[in-house]
């Protein structure tokens, strides 16, 4: 019997792909449906509780700087870096050496450059609430489809990153040090530590309904891995070719998985409703168990020696 991230005489790709768009134009129609019912007021999304407005704007504008100056030292890298990919055309999955902007079609990259978004808008947001800006009050929604994107996709880099990738690639001997570089570690631990910042600071409620934005975020992904593996000839995750076996199982998982690190903020804004100490601890909790910092391949070779 075929496993699910095998690949068989059939060919997935129809199936998954379009199982894929049909929930990301039911998420369109939905968002589209529920938009009247975001009640957030600019000063809610620009101020804060715990800091005067002017520090939460210059977190805000450190924060989406970090993100944008990593994502083009990235890209402008001349000598690139090797990863392990798929290659499209053999189906097999060994290291390669990537560089410029084909590195930006890594999911992470996706999900950091996203964080970078929310935290420009939201630091001219600050910015404009303290020194008396008018800001359009129609991209209110902007605000928490960018944030509930931000912290779902920051949670499923990081935890498939720590739970999948590394194990993985450490179990098969391969050169796992890229994950563990200065750049890695802030866009799979450092987006953790921001994004929970972002929320204790700023402090405006999320709604079960946000939910459809990062699932929208999560389609728009697979369906350019798609067809940037065809132009690029890789997959950056060989568990996202929709070609394999149960590659529909998987991108529904993975969907649905994506959706679950959203409704883990809703189960945390609900603990801060009762205790913000509770809220911090449960919050630290997750930071610690979600990252890591220490290369097991290098205890291996300990272990070995």
């Amino acid at each position: 019997m075929v496993g699910v991230r095998e690949y068989s005489a059939k060919d997935r790709s129809s199936l998954t792909l379009s199982l894929v768009i049909i929930i990301l134009i039911s998420s369109i129609i939905l968002v589209v449906a529920l938009s009247g019912k975001d009640d957030l007021t600019l000063r809610s999304i620009s101020t804060s509780g715990l800091i005067p407005t002017q520090y939460l704007a210059l977190f805000r504008t450190v924060a989406s700087v970090v993100c944008f100056m990593t994502i083009a030292v990235i890209a402008l890298d001349p000598k690139g870096l090797t990863y392990n990919v798929l290659d499209y055309e053999t189906k097999a999955y060994g290291p390669q050496k990537i560089t410029g902007t084909t590195r930006l079609s890594a999911f992470t990259m996706w999900s950091f450059t996203l964080m970078g978004v929310y935290f420009a808008t939201s630091s001219i947001s600050s910015w404009s609430e303290y020194f008396g800006w008018q800001v359009a009050h129609n991209l209110n929604w902007l605000f928490p489809a960018l944030l509930s994107s931000s912290i779902a996709s920051a949670l499923l880099v990081s935890g498939t990153v720590t739970f999948l990738l590394i194990p993985e690639a450490n179990l098969r001997g391969d050169n796992i040090r890229h994950y563990f570089k200065w750049d890695s570690q802030l866009m799979h631990n450092g987006n953790i530590f921001l994004i929970f910042t972002e929320t204790t600071l700023s402090e405006y409620d999320l709604e079960i309904e946000h939910v459809l934005y990062p699932i929208v975020f999560g389609c728009l992904y697979v369906l350019f891995s798609a067809y940037n593996a065809r132009k690029s000839g890789i997959y950056f995750y060989d568990f996202l070719d929709p070609r394999l076996s149960g590659s529909h199982i998987i991108h529904v998982v993975l969907l649905t998985v994506m959706s679950c690190m959203f409704f883990l903020v809703i189960i945390l804004q609900e603990i801060r409703s009762f205790s913000q100490i509770g809220y911090l601890v449960v919050t630290l909790a997750i930071c610690y168990l979600i990252t890591t910092f220490n290369n097991p391949s290098e205890k291996r070779n300990q272990i070995g020696q």
